[in-house]
């Protein structure tokens, strides 16, 4: 046999041979790669930042937010948004959020973004995200509290509070139950800043209340309870109102009146309904259960300004303004009473509204 073969200084030899010739290999795989890249018009900044992210978040899959980040402006795609963040959850997916192209972010989105973000800490899901380059959005989620918390260990509480360090930013709560407590101290805050003086808002009061009872029986069929609702609420300095996000992540809806149990009072409405009503759609149920013929045809009674009916009541009487509702496949603005079916489905219920020196208050 050759000494080529058989001398240790030789095996060696052939052994660093192989080694250089990998590398020189793995080396143009590389600049193919490259060049394939800029040929297709990415920039070298954008490829050697793609490579940084994989060599400090391995293994994270890439979540990219709406440009328009508005669950009232952008419904459709902010839904795509939960859906797919919702999958990587229930998948133990570790998450990066990439915000930086947001063109647009309004606080309708933000109460999402909070209660997503500690959905998955709170499980010890990696989570994190960028930030906005542009200021306007870029403001908005920076004065959420969602940068300041997106570090933090959230344990499985039954409640949660982010508020920002400026008294008058976002601040978003969560809890399971009914806090009258708390929307009582939300009130009066907003009409100290509204008025500059303490007031009783009897409205907001109604729809708070209404919405923490609600959760429970818009949940989980079957797991009533074990859901949160989230509110964030925010002091705008230039319109001088407060708005109000209430979201929870139940079934929604009507996804609730179509697993009514036998012994409900509900059990049995959809045949009630389509005698007297040809309604069609959800969108057009939705306008009808708002004017409280649900209640009415379901019961024979009068609604007693309960349940969804009553919120819608709050809005005539002019108590509060600018009303949106989100649930399943309906979007409602009750400002311009537009009821409109989505391109997909949110399981859950979402109401924006504000509260401005315009509207009902008591001295």
């Amino acid at each position: 046999m050759k000494k080529l073969f058989i001398k240790t200084k030789f095996i060696r030899f052939n052994e660093k041979r192989s080694e250089d010739r990998q590398i020189r290999r793995n080396s143009h795989a590389k600049w193919k790669i490259r060049k394939h890249q800029l040929e297709f018009g990415i920039p070298k900044k954008e490829i050697k930042r793609n490579n940084k992210f994989k060599q400090e978040f391995p293994n994270y899959e890439i979540v990219i937010a709406p440009l328009v980040f508005s669950f009232i402006k952008n419904t459709n795609d902010v839904i795509k948004f939960i859906a797919r963040l919702k999958n990587l959850y229930d998948l133990n997916k570790k998450v990066y959020i990439s915000l930086e192209n947001i063109k647009v972010a309004d606080y309708s989105a933000v109460v999402v973004l909070l209660s997503i973000m500690v959905k998955f800490r709170s499980k010890n899901i990696a989570f994190y995200g960028d930030m906005p380059l542009e200021k306007a959005p870029k403001d908005v989620i920076v004065g959420s509290g969602f940068f300041k918390n997106l570090y933090k260990t959230f344990d499985e509480n039954d409640s949660y509070d982010i508020s920002t360090i400026n008294q008058n930013g976002i601040h978003t709560h969560a809890a399971k139950n009914v806090d009258a407590a708390l929307s009582a101290k939300i009130i009066d805050t907003s009409a100290n800043y509204i008025w500059g003086e303490s007031r009783r808002c009897p409205g907001v009061q109604r729809v708070l209340i209404e919405l923490m009872q609600n959760t429970n029986n818009h949940a989980e069929i079957g797991k009533s309870g074990e859901k949160h609702w989230w509110l964030s609420v925010n002091q705008n300095n230039h319109t001088k109102k407060v708005s109000f996000a209430f979201v929870d992540f139940g079934v929604g809806i009507f996804t609730n009146l179509e697993n009514k149990p036998l012994d409900n009072k509900f059990y049995g409405w959809a045949k009630k309904m389509m005698k007297k009503f040809n309604y069609g759609n959800n969108a057009k149920l939705f306008e009808l259960i708002l004017n409280g013929q649900l209640h009415q045809t379901v019961t024979e009674q009068h609604y007693r300004g309960k349940g969804l009916p009553g919120i819608a009541e709050v809005f005539k009487r002019n108590q509060i303004s600018n009303l949106h509702i989100i649930t399943n496949d309906v979007f409602c603005n009750l400002s311009n009473q537009k009821f409109e079916i989505l391109d997909n489905t949110f399981s859950g219920t979402f109401l924006y509204w504000e509260l401005g020196e315009n509207n009902g208050s008591i001295k």
